[in-house]
């Protein structure tokens, strides 16, 4: 098991990558995940089947979901980092945020659902000062209607991608770095402004994988989603010089 004290520099800063480096991601963390595939696909499929249960219980499931998956996201990079260090990875590892760094990963969880909250408040609020068309309940089917609630769509998309920017980073300095919460999602925003372009790459390129996958018979999400969770890690290790 990796020494926790060896990894803590508490002079972190992020650097800019190259916008092309998105792609880089994703080949590395392919890279890692035929290394060991059945242990990736072990904790993609707990990872998402836990995600599915709670998110099922009644009244407190999508909290409970927000709040615990950060402690989950500690795990995989817990374990993405072990196994670029030359160790073997188990199915075991993804659970190592709930033994080591639990409280600070909650915190983050915590944080992030009343980021969304907030974010969710001020589109609605921002919504109705400008009069945009809020989507009702049931599917769009012409594209005059979709023409008429896209700058919501486009406004909710932008505070989608400034919450993002807060968490995206922080459950790997949590898990590696020994961040606290706060300091973590702090210095995940600041990584974020300055590499928004590879990150840009990397999610559309990463999009486009997934659309790919799901064609039938969804064979495809085996690979797709394991390679998916590796690269937030490759992305961080490399922002950060890890």
């Amino acid at each position: 098991m990796l020494d926790q004290d060896n990894v803590i520099d508490v002079s972190l800063e992020p650097r800019k990558i190259p916008p092309m480096q998105g792609w880089q991601w994703i080949v590395n963390a392919f890279v890692l995940f035929k290394r060991a595939p059945l242990i990736w696909l072990g904790i993609c499929l707990v990872y998402v089947l836990a995600l599915m249960v709670l998110t099922l219980l009644p009244t407190v499931g999508d909290i409970l979901a927000t709040v615990l998956g950060p402690v989950f996201l500690g795990g995989v990079m817990w374990t993405a980092h072990k196994q670029s260090n030359g160790e073997k990875p188990f199915l075991n590892d993804m659970f190592c945020g709930f033994r080591l760094r639990w409280l600070e990963l909650i915190k983050v969880g915590a944080l992030l659902l009343i980021g969304i909250v907030i974010a969710k408040g001020l589109v609605l609020i921002i919504a109705k000062l400008f009069g945009l068309n809020i989507p009702a309940d049931q599917p769009i089917a012409k594209m005059d209607e979709l023409a008429l609630v896209l700058p919501f769509i486009l406004l909710n998309m932008a505070a989608a991608s400034a919450v993002y920017s807060v968490f995206s980073f922080a459950p790997a300095l949590v898990m590696l770095q020994n961040m606290a919460a706060s300091e973590a999602m702090k210095l995940s925003l600041s990584a974020f402004c300055r590499n928004w372009q590879p990150i840009l790459v990397m999610s559309v390129i990463g999009s486009m994988c997934l659309m790919l996958a799901i064609l039938p018979p969804f064979l495809g999400l085996l690979v797709a989603l394991p390679v998916a969770l590796i690269t937030s890690y490759f992305s961080y290790s490399d922002i950060f010089k890890f």
